[in-house]
Order: structure tokens, then sequence, then C-alpha cells
């Protein structure tokens, strides 16, 4: 009888312990979508690198992607909400450098260290984009009319206080014009208002405006980069046009402040797996996309940088109402 309730016992430990086992295995990250908030309008640059990594990520989470957009309001409610989620790796954001910018400009409810950053996949220069009627055809035919005329020529960005808004800002400072910003919901519907001509020029950055530029419709002006692009040679720099001048803005995915450190690790290795597949990298080029694989602690240091750096220029320049 003894040796009867022994093996029972046992056998009840083992069961137990297979069920546990099971219980892991069920448990397992992720097991699940995964929603990513782009605080943006479809078919904008951010947006769309986000969208290229639905058909290639599940080969590496084994789980579908959902985008979400929230635009509007220079991408504070969007965040705002994003602060509300559960940091349990099912929920990303979007982390671009309109970001961060826009938390200098005035006072926001969250700043550069309120989301953990997962990587960084996406270096953009910004470039100046004309109506393909436009009589400007370089960067020095805007800025001598800019001089002639100060505060008339009509420059549409992304959004009051974002990256593309900022960059023509300190580029104001450098070459020393004045132009009237007027600010969208997002590149798209900055590109849509330039094809219309309901302004004189837009800043957006690759891969913003690369089909309107192909068919025609808009032209470029010059590219804030040291060098001219490799994915676009014939476009002149502003340095090659005569000005000191080259910004861009980086995109990539973060999560929720308190994310589990582990999961950030499956996520980030997860997503630098799919950067290196032949089919991402092919999506990325077709939509203009310039790669820029940065690792999570990487890609940490550069938001601190970037964000001393856009606080400086908000401050110099007396922008927004924060400071």
């Amino acid at each position: 009888m003894k040796m009867r309730k022994l093996v029972l016992f046992i056998s009840a430990l083992f069961l137990l312990a297979s069920l546990c086992a099971g219980a892991q295995t069920k448990g397992k990250f992720p097991e699940r979508e995964i929603e990513i908030m782009v605080p943006w309008s479809a078919g904008g640059a951010t947006d769309l690198m986000v969208r290229i990594f639905s058909p290639v990520i599940q080969k590496y989470l084994g789980v579908p992607i959902l985008v979400t957009n929230k635009p509007g309001g220079a991408a504070v409610p969007g965040y705002v909400e994003a602060m509300t989620k559960k940091a349990d790796g099912y929920y990303l954001v979007a982390w671009a450098t309109p970001s961060i910018t826009i938390t200098h400009m005035q006072k926001t409810p969250y700043d550069a260290n309120s989301f953990e950053p997962i990587l960084n996949v996406v270096m953009a220069p910004v470039w100046f984009l004309a109506p393909a009627s436009s009589p400007y055809n370089t960067l020095k035919d805007l800025v001598e009319d800019a001089k002639k005329r100060p505060g008339r020529i009509n420059l549409g960005n992304a959004g009051a206080g974002g990256g593309t808004h900022m960059i023509a800002l300190a580029f104001e400072s450098s070459a020393g014009v004045k132009f009237n910003h007027v600010p969208y919901s997002g590149g798209a519907p900055a590109v849509t208002a330039a094809v219309a001509g309901q302004v004189d020029v837009i800043t957006c950055g690759p891969p913003e405006g690369v089909p309107q530029l192909e068919a025609g419709q808009l032209k470029c002006l010059g590219v804030f980069s040291e060098k001219r692009l490799a994915e676009f040679p014939d476009y002149p720099t502003a340095m090659e046009l005569g000005y000191d001048f080259a910004m861009g803005q980086w995109r990539g995915l973060a999560a929720p402040k308190g994310t589990d450190p582990a999961r950030i690790k499956i996520l980030h290795d997860a997503f630098k797996a799919a950067m290196a597949d032949p089919e991402f990298i092919k999506l990325a080029a077709q939509s203009g996309l310039l790669l820029d694989y940065r690792n999570t602690e990487d890609f940490r240091k550069l938001i601190q940088k970037e964000d001393a750096y856009y606080m400086k220029i908000v401050k110099e320049n007396k922008l927004g109402s924060k400071y």
C-alpha cells in the first residue's frame, strides 16, 4: 500500500511538472499580434517604415503586426494615449525625430525618456520640394526670393514643432531668410498640398515625395545631406549650392516605459533580423527608405544627443512657449 501511494505521489509530481512546463510554453512571448501606433497620417515616411515590416516580421516574431494611425496635434495626442497602454511588449510606438522636437516647443506629458527605445531603422535627410510649375529650380532660387520677400513664401511641413519644421527653422537661421510655415498632419498631406500647388515649397524626407518626383509632379530644390544620396544622385545638396547646412531625421521603434528588457531584446532581435531580410531590403528600396540600423543602446544615445541639440535650437531661436 505504501509503495502504491509513493508511486501515485511521484506520478502526480511528474504531472504537475508537465503542466507547469506547458504553462510556460503557452506563456512565451509573443503569442498574439503586436500593435504599432504611428502618430502621423497613413502614407507618410514613418508610416511606410512601419508598414513594410508587416509582410516580413511574421517570419521572425511568428505573429502579425497591426498598424494604427493617430494623426494630429503634432503627434502629441498619439503619444499621450500610448502612455496609457500596458507595458507588456504587445504595444509599440513609432519613435522619430518629431517625437522629441515638440517637447521643447511646448509642455507635453512626455519627453525623450518616456518610452523604451528598441532600435533605429531609418535616417532620412530632409529635402525641399516644389510643385513642377514652381519658378524655383534650385535652393538658391528659393533663398534669393525669400530674401526679397521675407515671410511671404509658404513652406509646408509635416507638423508644427516636428522634425521637418525644426530643420526648416534651422535652415532659416543658417541662410538668413524667413518663411511662412504651414503645418500639416503628416508628410503625406504636405506632399499632396505641394502637388496641388497649395504651398510654394514643402520640407519632408525620403520616402515622402519620391513617387511624385518620379512622376514629374514635384521637383527637388536641394537635399540637406553632406553628400548626394546614392539612391537619388541627381539631386544636389545644400552644401553644393553654397549653404553650409545638413540635417536629417531618425525613425525607429519604442515601447511603453517599464516594458520587460527581456521582451525588448526579443523585439529588437526580430526586427533586426527582418531588416536584414532580402524581402524587407527590397521593399525599403522601393519605398525610398534609407536604412540605418542602431541597436537599443546606440538608439538611446542618439535620442539623448538629439534631444539636447533640439533643446538648444529652440532656446537660441526663442521658439514655442515652453522656455
